[in-house]
């Protein structure tokens, strides 16, 4: 009887370790296909990965402009509804008061490095020849108070104020590439290179702002305190000045053929 019961214990026992060796596991060789199967996803979705993130970068970007917006309006409110003068201050000193503790607003999100520190003409933050972090937006100009004729700059042409129609094309500042503002001509040439936006411009200043930050796009505010994205030759139909031709020669109703544009821009949507 005791031999029946050990026999048939030993015999439980052989079965049990039979059935633990014939359960399923996973072979060297199915980890390295769900090895190989993981990475190959990750190759395909990093590239969306990165593109979302830097989306969400433009609408930091955007929030930014609108932040200002409300800059602008307190700044108006507390001074007549005028602009500053162009040789009083420049804009960020004119408005440092309202700014002051949000300086993260003077940087589109895209940007985190200077040229000299190693970063291309549409990611560089804005520097002085000594060597001044002056934020990533450039101001338009003609929007100043002034009595400046600097530069050929007609009195006319200054907007001065917000009491004008058609302010949803008007634009107030928005990405740049070089110095703290400029003056744009709807008849400026664009740049004929990505890196032309920044350095040594004395003329055909709308290559400040022509930089592509956002993908063939920057980001623009306008004087009703709207922000939206604009087309890189969409520039050249805006309201930069009072007597700004909206239809000039660098505009679909001027006439400008895709050729006329520098090979890097042909892309672009046209306007």
């Amino acid at each position: 009887m005791g031999n029946r019961r050990r026999f048939t214990w030993l015999g439980m026992k052989i079965s049990n370790r039979q059935a633990r060796r014939s359960q399923p596991g996973f072979t060297l060789i199915e980890l390295l296909v769900v090895i190989a199967i993981i990475a190959l996803l990750m190759a395909i979705l990093m590239p969306a990965l990165q593109l979302v993130k830097k989306q969400a970068k433009t609408v930091f970007c955007q929030a930014n402009l609108k932040q200002w917006g409300l800059v602008w309006a307190m700044y108006m409110d507390e001074n007549n509804g005028k602009f500053p003068d162009y040789l009083s201050a420049n804009w960020m000193q004119s408005l440092v008061d309202y700014y002051r503790k949000s300086d993260k607003l003077l940087y589109c999100p895209m940007t985190t490095k200077t040229l000299s520190e190693g970063a291309p003409t549409r990611y560089a933050i804005i520097e002085t020849n000594d060597g001044q972090r002056r934020g990533s937006y450039s101001l338009n100009e003609w929007i100043y108070d002034s009595d400046d004729t600097g530069s050929d700059r007609d009195l006319q042409d200054y907007w001065r104020s917000i009491n004008h129609k058609g302010l949803n094309n008007v634009p107030v500042m928005g990405d740049g590439a070089w110095r703290s503002d400029s003056q744009p001509y709807e008849y400026d040439n664009p740049p004929s290179n990505e890196g032309e936006g920044r350095g040594g411009v004395a003329d055909d200043e709308i290559r400040i702002f022509c930089i592509n930050r956002h993908y063939g796009f920057v980001n623009i505010l306008f004087m009703d305190w709207s922000t939206r994205k604009v087309g890189l030759k969409e520039l050249w139909t805006l309201k930069w000045y009072v007597r700004c031709n909206t239809a000039g020669p660098w505009t679909r109703a001027g006439h400008v053929q895709p050729d006329d544009w520098p090979e890097w821009m042909r892309s672009f949507k046209d306007y």
